[in-house]
């Protein structure tokens, strides 16, 4: 009877990290899906959008004309010195 009790323990948790996953990948495909449809109604609207795209924040025109805003810099971080467990603060 214990083991039986092991193999459903067993089971719903690893159907539960199915569920999960399953979840994940409908949470990404339904915010892929809204932002798309967001992006086409704004570009009918005729409306910028900004986009964040190698570290420049881009202006994108409603005839697809791109203008780069600023750009964003990419602190450098010495790997080498950080250590498990470490706690981070951002200044």
């Amino acid at each position: 009877m214990k083991n039986k009790r092991r193999y459903i323990g067993a089971y719903s948790k690893r159907r539960k990290t199915m569920l999960s996953s399953k979840e994940d990948s409908v949470l990404l495909d339904s915010a892929k899906i809204a932002s798309s449809k967001a992006i086409r109604s704004s570009m009918a609207l005729g409306l910028t959008i900004k986009v964040i795209r190698d570290h420049e924040i881009i202006a994108v025109n409603p005839d697809r004309s791109v203008r780069v805003i600023r750009k964003i810099s990419k602190p450098s971080i010495d790997v080498s010195a950080l250590r498990k467990g470490m706690v981070l603060e951002r200044k």
